[in-house]
């Protein structure tokens, strides 16, 4: 956050980022950038929409297309985020949907869930949208190809958490499933298993079906992809 700050209430920090990041791009022949400015403070809603600005300023003064998008996140906690304006700049904000349940979550838990939680996909996709002003061409949603192992306390569904919990892919979470079964939890639209090793361990993750009901919400929703 104090680097973020840093960086985007300075004139010349933001200038020499830009141009160093237009010279990366640009020897390296890419089409674009992408930005992902995590934890971004309230303070420096303003400064991050000059920042766009100047960047898509400069990257379309040297490069004829360039395709210009940034990765926002599932929950503006503070309204740090000015969306409306991040999507007239950009040609496309890149919503983080995941990380409902993190590796430190309290709980074990969909790590992108539809349904079940208040705060969940279609709290995120309809934020948005309101946000923007029904900008729908701009808005691409994020989907995880992976899921959360825990240490937890039994083996009960959303069972406390008594450590960090562990990356798993999309090809490991389907191991684990072959070997240990797993549990459709249709409140949430996710999969979950339970195993002892030799306490327990509980993982939730993404897989073809809960996956392809997500993208069809994004479908229904009208977003750009």
């Amino acid at each position: 956050q104090t680097q973020l700050t840093t960086l985007l209430s300075n004139s010349s920090y933001r200038e020499n980022a830009i141009n160093n990041l237009l010279e990366l791009v640009v020897n390296k022949n890419a089409d674009g950038i992408d930005i992902d400015f995590e934890l971004l403070p309230p303070s420096q809603r303003e400064n991050l929409v000059l920042f766009m600005e100047e960047l898509s300023q400069a990257f379309h003064n040297e490069m004829s297309d360039p395709i210009i998008t940034m990765a926002t996140p599932a929950i503006d906690w503070s309204n740090a985020w000015d969306y409306n304006a991040l999507a007239q700049i950009c040609d496309g904000l890149f919503i983080m949907g995941y990380n409902y349940f993190y590796s430190g979550s309290p709980n074990a838990g969909p790590i992108s869930p539809l349904g079940g939680y208040y705060y969940d996909l279609e709290y995120t996709v309809n934020d948005y949208i309101d946000k923007v002003g029904n900008q729908l061409d701009k808005l691409i949603l994020g989907l995880p190809y992976y899921g959360y192992d825990w240490p937890v306390e039994d083996n009960v569904i959303n069972s406390e958490t008594t450590g960090t919990g562990d990356a798993k892919t999309y090809q490991i979470a389907a191991l684990m499933s072959e070997e240990y079964g797993n549990n459709w939890n249709s409140n949430s639209n996710a999969q979950w298993l339970n195993y002892e090793e030799p306490d327990w361990r509980q993982c939730w993750y993404d897989d073809s079906l809960s996956l392809s009901i997500k993208y069809q919400f994004a479908i229904d929703s009208q977003l750009s992809g």
